[in-house]
Order: C-alpha cells, then sequence, then structure tokens
C-alpha cells in the first residue's frame, strides 16, 4: 500500500510518503514519522527491556529488530532510495511453516514446525506472575497454526537472533484466531480473539463472522486480579514505578508523567535516581525486586526524555556510563529534533572509533542520518575502520545507509570513504554507487 501521510488538505511536499515500514507519531507535537522501511504486514510490534523495538510479520520470515533508520527485506515493492542495495533480514533462526516449497504451499501441514507463515500481535513478556524462564521472551499468534509461537531472544553483536521455542498455547480451534496481546498491571496477559471461520483474503463484507469475539486472560497459578488507577498516584509515586519489577507499570506511569507535561520537580526526582544531580533517588516499597541496573537505568532516561527534562549536558554526562545502551539512547534522545548540540559530533566520532560496543555504534549509525551529510565524513571514517564489523548483522547496512548520501554528493568524498573503509559490504556499495553517479573513471585506482 503506498500512503503520503499528513493532515488533511496537506501538499503534497508536506506528507511523509509510506510504503512499508514501521512509523511512530508524537501525540502533542503532532509529528508522524517514518521509523523504518519494509517487511510485511507487522501486525504485532513491541519493546524489550533494553527499548528494542520487534515486530513480526506475513508471509516473509516472521521476526524483526526494527533500528532507527533502518530498510528490511519486503514481501513486495520497493524502497524509496534506489541505492539501497542491501537490506537487513530476519533475526529468526527458524521458520513457523514446512518444507521447501514457500509458505503458502505450507498450509495446513506445518503443525510441527509451528502452524504456519502468517501471525498477528506480539507481546514481549515483562511482567513479574508468570514463571521466570517465560520473562524477556517473544509470544506471537500463528494465524494459520491457531496457537502462541514463542521465540526466544539472544543477543548477537549489534542486534539479536530469535531461536525458536515451544508453543506457548496451542487453542485446538480452526475459527481462534488472536490479534493482540499484552500484559497487565497483574503480570498476566490479555488476548483478544477475532474468532471466525475465515482467517484471511476475503473479500466480502458478509463473508466474516462478526458476532462472537472472545477475550481470553492468562493467569499463572490463580494470580489475583487486581484494580489499578495510577491517574490518582503522585509525581514522585510515577518516578518510582519506572523501578517496578512489572513493567506495565512503569510505561503507565511514564505516559502519565509526559501527560502531566514538564516539571522542575520530576525532572529532580529523575535526576536523584539517576545519580546525576548529587541526591539520592529514595527508597523502593518493601519487597519490590526491581529490574538490572542498566533496564533501571534506561527507564529513567526515557522518563525524564518524555518529560521534556533530558538536556545536551545531561546527555553528554550519560555518554559515559558503564552501561552500553545508555550510552547508545542518550545518543539518539539528543537527536532526536535533528538538531546537533555543540561539541556532539566530536564526541561521536570518538566514541565510533574507540567505544568497543557494537551496539553503540550501531546508534551512532543510525543518528548520522538525523546530521546533515557535510557534517558525517569524521564520524564514518571512524565507524569503517571497524574490520570487526563486516560479519555483523547491522552494521554494514547501516554504515551504508548513513555514507549513501554523502557519496552522492561527489567523488571525492566517495574516494575517502573507499579507501579507508575496512569493510568490504561497503566499499562494493560505494563503488556501485559512483558507478551509478557516472564516477566509475575515479574508481580505475582499485
Amino acid at each position: 500500500t503506498h500512503s503520503k501521510v499528513g493532515k488533511p488538505g496537506a501538499a503534497d511536499s508536506e506528507r511523509v510518503p509510506l510504503n512499508a515500514g514501521v512509523f511512530r507519531y508524537h501525540p502533542t507535537k503532532k509529528r508522524f514519522e517514518l521509523f523504518s522501511e519494509g517487511t510485511s504486514n507487522p501486525w504485532g510490534v513491541d519493546f524489550d527491556a533494553l527499548g528494542q523495538c520487534h515486530i513480526e510479520a506475513c508471509v516473509i520470515p516472521h521476526f524483526y529488530h526494527m533500528i532507527q533508520g533502518a530498510r528490511y527485506i519486503r514481501q513486495g515493492g520497493s524502497h524509496f532510495n534506489p541505492h539501497t542495495y542491501g537490506e537487513i533480514d530476519t533475526i529468526a533462526d527458524h521458520f513457523h511453516y514446512s518444507g521447501s516449497q514457500g509458505p503458502h504451499a505450507a498450509n495446513g501441514r506445518s503443525d510441527s514446525a509451528g502452524g504456519g507463515h502468517a501471525h498477528a500481535g506480539l507481546m514481549i513478556y515483562q511482567g513479574d506472575s508468570w514463571p521466570e524462564q517465560y520473562r524477556g521472551k517473544a509470544f506471537m499468534n500463528n494465524i494459520h497454526g491457531q496457537r502462541f509461537n514463542m521465540d526466544i531472544l539472544e543477543r548477537r553483536g549489534s542486534g539479536f537472533v530469535a531461536r525458536h521455542g515451544q508453543d506457548f498455547v496451542n487453542f485446538r480451534d480452526k475459527w481462534s484466531q488472536i490479534l493482540h496481546i499484552i500484559s497487565d498491571q497483574d503480570g498476566s496477559a490479555y488476548a483478544i480473539d477475532w474468532y471466525d471461520a475465515n482467517q484471511c483474503h476475503h473479500g466480502r463484507t458478509d463473508g466474516h463472522d462478526r458476532s462472537n469475539g472472545r477475550i481470553f486472560k492468562i493467569v499463572y497459578n490463580n494470580q489475583p486480579v487486581s484494580r489499578v488507577d495510577l491517574s490518582a498516584a503522585t509525581d514522585e509515586e510515577l518516578v518510582r514505578l519506572q523501578l517496578h519489577p512489572n513493567d506495565f507499570n512503569a510505561r503507565h506511569a511514564r505516559r502519565l508523567l509526559q501527560e502531566r507535561g514538564p516539571n522542575p520537580k520530576v525532572h529532580q526526582l529523575l535526576l536523584g535516581w539517576l545519580g546525576l544531580n548529587g541526591s539520592k533517588g529514595g527508597r523502593l516499597p518493601k519487597g519490590w525486586l526491581p529490574p538490572d541496573a542498566e533496564t533501571q537505568q534506561l527507564r529513567l532516561l526515557w522518563t525524564l526524555h518524555a518529560c521534556e527534562g533530558l538536556n545536551p549536558e545531561i546527555g553528554m554526562k550519560l555518554l559515559r556510563s558503564p552501561h552500553e545502551y545508555v550510552r547508545a539512547w542518550a545518543i539518539q534522545l539528543m537527536l532526536e529534533d535533528k538538531k546537533v548540540p555543540d561539541g556532539l559530533l566530536d564526541k561521536m566520532a570518538s566514541m565510533a572509533r574507540s567505544d568497543r560496543s557494537p551496539v553503540v555504534r550501531l546508534y551512532i549509525a543510525a543518528a548520522l542520518q538525523r546530521v546533515p551529510p557535510a557534517d558525517r565524513m569524521n564520524t564514518l571514517l571512524a565507524l569503517l575502520s571497524h574490520a570487526e564489523d563486516t560479519t555483523d548483522h547491522n552494521l554494514p547496512f547501516m554504515y551504508w545507509y548513513a555514507a549513501e548520501p554523502l557519496v552522492a554528493q561527489g567523488a571525492d568524498q566517495g574516494l575517502k570513504l573507499l579507501q579507508q573503509s575496512k569493510i568490504p559490504k561497503v566499499r562494493e556499495y560505494i563503488a556501485r554507487r559512483m558507478t551509478a553517479a557516472g564516477k566509475s573513471d575515479r574508481l580505475s585506482a582499485f
């Protein structure tokens, strides 16, 4: 589907083109942005404890780690930039359908593999009442298989690999079509079931039964159902909830703090918990088992940003964090508005060369797409000096997406990057781009 997204009456030049991918929308600033391009029917999205966006897909391989500014394989069509050249692939090391004849040929005979090629809904469990073995696992409904598949996310390089876990629930009912799953305040989960004999590709309006949808609550060990109303909580209580063991509470508390607007008192409370203003955050309620230190810091940082309390001075301090994802997120958040704070470009170039974390280099590459091309060279040269990134799942592509506009500006820039890049894929793409621009004669030295 090809769209140009904008306000009613907006001119084409004011709209954002979209033909496949993941977008985001700011509810108060009214900003729409294409976050990443590609995939197919991403009918489920969730974020893990590190704030990483993951989606499931249909027909094409089923699981993706979505990175800001990235481009992914697609079921059809092409990316807006014809010089993309390479796309990031699935992180799944398996299929949920059987055989080698393609996804549709496997319909009805993929029970042992996971049910089939179509999925809807995604939940990365971060509650506190299910057994620990499920924490951080990815649950998605398999439409043809009438079950929840479970993928196991493991860190690899700058990203992840998703391994095949045991199916979580099998409804054994061909009408069952779970569309959405989400965890709740009790650490349990709700699932919405469309419940219809027709699964997909049915064009008749009278061809679906709309009378009998179902909602399930999935509970472990008779977990009691509680009522929750965080709107009555004080600002201090909402800040403390960022350290709650159940991420439901942290997410909703963060949303409420954002809706209440910027508040210097809230900023100071968050900075205290972050250890950045000389004060201590306070004590946690008895019985809380807060998440690990990196997750705590990330939740507090996201809340500080959502409440408009993150300024460049604080962001630059966070670049010295011992936690790689805190350093990475500080870079992304400082460039949210595409305004480059003083000193950040030099710091990014330094970190691109010396930071040992591939995650930090990934975020630097993504952030460069929000920097004017003319200001990218030093940081790109530093990134491209890492020969160890050659086989990384994401980094060669992300380096290229950041480099391509600079190469397009002139042969001199392309040659400089080509001469110093230690990553073969990027060298290949530079040569292709220069050839497409009619500058192949400048490549004779290579």
